[in-house]
């Protein structure tokens, strides 16, 4: 079997690998949150929608599934009719939005839960500031637990709600949204508080329009099926809605877009530029289970790529040795070569040469020859006697002299400077 034959084999047994890991360790519920009412996943509205259908009178309950101008209502009617949202982000045209105020200035009402509010409607629903304080959209405030409950007394339940927000059954952060103080004022018109969040925060609240009522609610995700399912988080989701008349309900299912989405358009329309609690586009791909396991196929291929296709194609680069210093073997060389001439004095010469200059590279002194302050200098620096290096000194400065230099001078010249040489600092 060649090389390319394994490779292959290899890609086919990791995709296969793969593929019955993906089987077997798929999870069957989808945690993101996607606000749909024929979703019947942990974050959709099935249940809601259901809920609030059986809650209305036969007949009484629309879905608008195309643009909210021209289906609403602009006139009173015997019973307070209803408009109802629930989505992570809203949009309207204008004509949408003037549709809408028009319906709640009749004496109707309307209940809107979403993360981020049209800037445009808010400047109707806002338009008197609270000391000068501009709607700046909500704040966040990031934890696992929201504890919520109504300030109404007919609607406040004896303990607070506690709602823990999961994925995957686990625990998990996320970012519950509410109304800052400042837009609090006792002005007339302006917002009442409904909702509580926390020990003093505000999650819902009341704006009177003309005749009618808009109730604004931060948390969406208090209204999807994982948490309208449980007895508290039916019973919290009856008295949110408690709030809105016995008439007709029309249930928005078309303004719903997602939070980036709201924001930007908010940022069109003049809202000021808020730091946004958004997902990269690879986290919404790991979230996705097709997608995520197409993007552990892909990495993987690319892995092997580099493992098998990525290998040096030219010849091996030969190992290049570091210079080695032959300076020490040169030096014995020339040694013995003039040794076996007889050419001691010579030989003499080249070593008292070479002895200035290590006593100038290793101590910094220009060698004299007859200097005594020079022989105390080196004899302090070296860490050797003074007699030891007074008889270096007069031997170089004798041996370069003598006409016929004597083997056993040479031999005992060269014993003072290995001594020398091995001793000295």
């Amino acid at each position: 079997m060649d090389r390319r034959q394994l490779t292959w084999g290899g890609v086919a047994l990791l995709l296969i690998v793969l593929a019955v890991w993906a089987i077997n360790g798929r999870d069957p519920f989808d945690w993101q949150e996607s606000y749909k009412i024929k979703d019947k996943q942990p974050y959709g509205l099935f249940a809601m929608h259901e809920l609030l259908q059986n809650y209305t009178a036969p007949g009484a309950f629309r879905t608008l599934k195309d643009s909210v101008a021209g289906q609403l209502p602009d006139t009173a009617t015997a019973q307070a009719a209803n408009y109802v949202f629930v989505g992570e982000g809203m949009y309207m045209r204008p004509q949408d939005r003037d549709d809408l105020l028009a319906f709640v200035a009749a004496g109707n009402n309307a209940f809107i839960a979403a993360k981020v509010l049209p800037y445009d409607l808010m400047f109707y629903l806002y338009y008197d500031e609270c000391a000068g304080q501009p709607w700046e959209g909500l704040v966040q405030l990031p934890d696992t637990v929201a504890r919520v409950n109504f300030f109404h007394p007919a609607l406040a339940a004896e303990k607070d709600y506690s709602f823990r927000y999961v994925r995957k059954f686990k625990a998990e952060m996320t970012y519950w949204d509410y109304f800052p103080d400042t837009y609090f004022c006792d002005m007339n018109g302006g917002f009442v508080p409904v909702g509580a969040f926390g020990d003093a925060l505000i999650n819902m609240v009341q704006v009177p329009y003309g005749s009618g009522y808009f109730y604004l609610h931060t948390q969406p995700q208090l209204f999807t099926n994982y948490f309208v399912v449980q007895p508290q988080g039916r019973s919290y989701t009856e008295r949110a809605l408690g709030h809105l008349g016995d008439g007709t309900v029309y249930w928005d299912e078309y303004s719903r877009v997602s939070e980036r989405k709201a924001n930007e358009q908010n940022e069109l329309n003049g809202a000021p530029r808020r730091q946004l609690q958004s997902q990269s586009p690879l986290q919404y791909v790991l979230n996705q289970p097709p997608l995520a396991w197409g993007w552990y196929v892909l990495v993987a291929l690319g892995v092997l790529y580099m493992l098998f296709r990525a290998k040096r194609r030219q010849r091996p680069i030969p190992v290049v040795h570091p210079p080695q210093n032959t300076s020490l073997k040169f030096v014995q060389s020339i040694g013995r070569l003039y040794y076996q001439r007889a050419g001691h004095q010579r030989l003499a010469i080249e070593a008292v040469r070479l002895l200035r200059t290590f006593v100038k590279e290793r101590y910094g002194l220009q060698w004299r020859d007859n200097d005594a302050e020079f022989v105390e200098n080196l004899s302090l620096r070296a860490g050797l006697p003074l007699t030891q290096v007074e008889e270096l000194v007069r031997d170089a400065r004798n041996m370069p002299t003598y006409s016929s230099l004597l083997e056993s001078e040479l031999i005992r010249f060269h014993q003072r400077l290995e001594r020398f040489y091995q001793t000295a600092k």
